[in-house]
């Protein structure tokens, strides 16, 4: 994509119920992750989401205890780096998997920084939008959250106005369409809606686009292109049609997409798009048994986030 051309193609990505989507598919290179590596966590399941600082080395993670951490190394492997609230017990939750205690001790989901600043926000089912420095520590139903650098708009979704975040697959079943789209000016302290009436929208945005995943898990999905600039700001098209139901999306530096898929039927765990929404490639693999939330690119090696397996893939290109 041209320099000229980014200011009128920023968009964010939704999901859209579509009944007869596989057919309409275009063929696409298929990779089978035969031999990906698992970097295992300690007690705690659920690495929804990842991201990396401006360093790019080692990835962050919410778990299902309500922590954020940061894998240090081998020898010293995960490390605490932020947790919801200052009182939060960690007595009471670290090492939880618990879902009925995911109010008390927090759930984070989305994660992205603000490569300027080093802050880092993080979507909270239960806390809302949060944000730590970069020295981690205390961060003051969010699911997905991106960070606009060039202007440092906090761009998040919040899958339900109704349903908790222990309560998806209800939500799900129901077609629930409470979800939003907002955005978050930090400079003024100010939240927009930029759409609502979103169908359980969970998934978090990429550096260009944001997939809200809306269709059950019984259906093909596929998505919606927002546009944030240029002549067709806040208008939104039919963007790409999708082999299952759309969790997480995240960019490449090709500007590409890598949108994670859920599917009970067949073993696509991820498709990427090209800037058209045309499928460029699929991924498929049987052993993460379809809980794969996110796949995200980061110098040559896929990072394969889940919503409840113990472990962060990792997968060299």
């Amino acid at each position: 994509m041209a320099p000229s051309s980014v200011l009128t193609s920023f968009f964010f990505l939704f999901s859209l119920v579509l009944h007869h989507v596989a057919s309409s598919l275009m063929p696409a290179a298929v990779r089978v992750l035969m031999n990906y590596e698992k970097i295992q966590l300690q007690s705690v399941t659920g690495p929804e989401s990842l991201a990396f600082d401006a360093a790019g080395g080692s990835p962050y993670t919410g778990v299902s205890d309500g922590r954020v951490l940061k894998w240090n190394s081998p020898s010293r492997g995960w490390v605490e780096f932020a947790v919801p609230k200052p009182d939060r017990n960690g007595a009471r939750c670290n090492g939880l998997a618990v879902p009925e205690m995911e109010d008390r001790c927090g759930r984070p989901l989305g994660l992205q920084f603000h490569r300027a600043t080093g802050n880092l926000y993080i979507a909270d089912a239960y806390y809302g939008l949060l944000v730590v420095g970069p020295g981690g520590g205390p961060f003051g139903l969010t699911n997905g959250v991106d960070v606009e650098q060039e202007r440092g708009f906090v761009y998040f979704t919040d899958s339900s106005t109704q349903f908790q975040r222990r309560e998806w697959i209800a939500a799900i079943a129901a077609e629930d369409a409470r979800g939003r789209f907002m955005r978050y000016d930090p400079e003024r302290s100010r939240r927009r809606f930029c759409r609502e009436a979103c169908n359980s929208p969970t998934a978090s945005p990429s550096a260009r686009t944001a997939a809200l995943p809306s269709s059950p898990r019984r259906r093909g999905g596929g998505s919606l292109r927002y546009w944030l600039k240029g002549p067709m700001a806040g208008k939104s098209e039919v963007f790409s049609q999708l082999p299952g139901f759309p969790d997480n999306v995240k960019g490449n530096r090709q500007g590409e997409l890598w949108v994670a898929i859920v599917s009970i039927s067949g073993n696509v765990i991820g498709v990427r798009l090209d800037a058209n929404g045309r499928t460029v490639e699929l991924l498929h693999d049987r052993s993460i048994e379809n809980t794969v939330s996110e796949v995200l690119e980061n110098n040559g090696t896929l990072w394969l986030g889940s919503i409840e397996r113990p472990f962060v893939g990792m997968y060299s290109l």
